[in-house]
């Protein structure tokens, strides 16, 4: 696990982008190793705005997507301050931006600039729909995503209404299919000594994410197969207990009568209305019933013991204080933490397949490593109060 930890070690990684799908990117860059300077504009990455902020500018998605990388406060309306983010791209190996189409090559830090100047560039294009077609333009946020491509169709209630999945699941797609096109850039930059322009779309990532339900649409359609019912074995669902919730899914007969034995009702597995899956799923309101009214007699562990032991497939619904509580979670070190100021530790996932400390670090501030930055890019004195006084650099 170290040594992946430490696989992008040496590697720098200048990070334009603001929100979610591009921070994350870069994050899973920093996880993996590299050295990350989130460049933000004055006021910060636009993120840290972005919902609950219980301390000024460290939002979730700040947090999250952001530990430790250190922050430089650019503004790029000025032109001294694109030069400098100019001569900053000239000492990386990775560049991730997500301006909409058409803005960084208007700041002369596009991919065709940039790369032209070191063709071992690796330069990252994240956009909503890509650089070009009717839409390009269009702003493209979460909600939008799961709208257009399918996701809250396929996320739909009992009814068939349309529902959008409380993750922001369109970001967190992108940024995974970004980081990976990244890394497989840099192996083949180490093959054949070149760069490359890796453009993912938050269109593109929502497509592929689906990809096997994507299919299974299109073969129903083909063969004239009707659309699926939104439950395929019953009993099934969510269960109150008598203090939380259980996750039921019973997929075969032998786990059926597992069950029956498990809730107590053994003379389930001789009933006609309940004598296979079809006679079951015709006769699902009366069997979901019953089934709650059997697990709302005892607490959650009770019923996760007893169905273990009967090897029914359940699970105990759980939120993110319990999960990260949980046995198997420590012992597989999902959790490492991110240090807030003024807060403390906060339990984050780790990247799969990292150290599981390599998670433990802070999110800088708006700007809190300006100095340290440009000195390191061989900026002087003068030159940075040079920036200061033409605005360009804010503190």
């Amino acid at each position: 696990m170290t040594r992946l930890s430490a696989a992008l070690a040496g590697l720098r990684v200048l990070d334009l982008s603001q929100g979610i799908a591009g921070p994350y990117c870069a994050f899973m860059l920093r996880q993996q190793g590299a050295e990350v300077v989130k460049l933000e504009p004055p006021g910060g990455d636009w993120a840290r705005k972005m919902g609950f902020a219980p301390v000024a500018g460290f939002t979730a998605p700040v947090l999250a997507c952001n530990a430790g990388k250190r922050s430089l406060c650019l503004d790029l309306r000025k032109p001294d301050g694109v030069a400098a983010a100019k001569r900053l791209a000239q000492r990386a190996d990775v560049v991730v931006q997500s301006f909409r189409p058409g803005v960084a090559d208007r700041l002369g830090l596009g991919a065709a600039a940039l790369c032209a100047a070191d063709p071992r560039l690796v330069y990252v294009s994240i956009s909503g729909f890509g650089a070009e077609g009717p839409l390009v333009d269009l702003p493209a946020t979460d909600t939008v995503m799961q709208a257009m491509t399918g996701m809250m169709k396929v996320n739909g209630d009992e009814v068939g209404t349309p529902r959008r999945i409380g993750l922001h699941v369109a970001d967190i797609a992108t940024a995974l299919y970004a980081a990976q096109m990244t890394t497989a850039a840099l192996l083949r930059r180490e093959r054949e000594g070149v760069g490359d322009h890796v453009e993912v779309s938050l269109l593109q990532a929502c497509a592929a994410f689906q990809s096997t339900a994507i299919v299974e649409s299109a073969l129903r359609a083909a063969v004239g197969a009707p659309a699926p019912s939104s439950a395929s074995s019953a009993p099934s669902g969510v269960f109150q207990t008598a203090d939380g919730f259980i996750s039921l899914a019973i997929g075969n007969e032998a786990m059926f009568a597992s069950l029956c034995e498990a809730l107590g009702q053994t003379d389930w597995k001789t009933d006609a209305r309940f004598v296979d899956m079809a006679s079951r799923l015709a006769h699902a309101p009366v069997l979901n019933a019953a089934a709650a009214a059997c697990l709302r007699r005892q607490p959650s562990a009770w019923w996760v013991e007893r169905l273990r032991h009967h090897g029914v497939l359940h699970a105990e619904v759980l939120d993110y204080a319990q999960l990260a509580d949980h046995p198997q979670s420590r012992q597989q070190g999902i959790f490492g933490t991110i240090e807030l100021p003024g807060v403390g530790a906060l339990p984050a996932a780790r990247h799969p397949g990292a150290d599981p400390v390599a998670v433990a670090a802070q999110v800088p501030g708006v700007g809190a490593d300006n100095d340290a930055i440009l000195m390191e890019a061989g900026f002087s004195a003068e030159e940075m109060a040079g920036l200061r006084t033409a605005g360009a650099l804010v503190d």
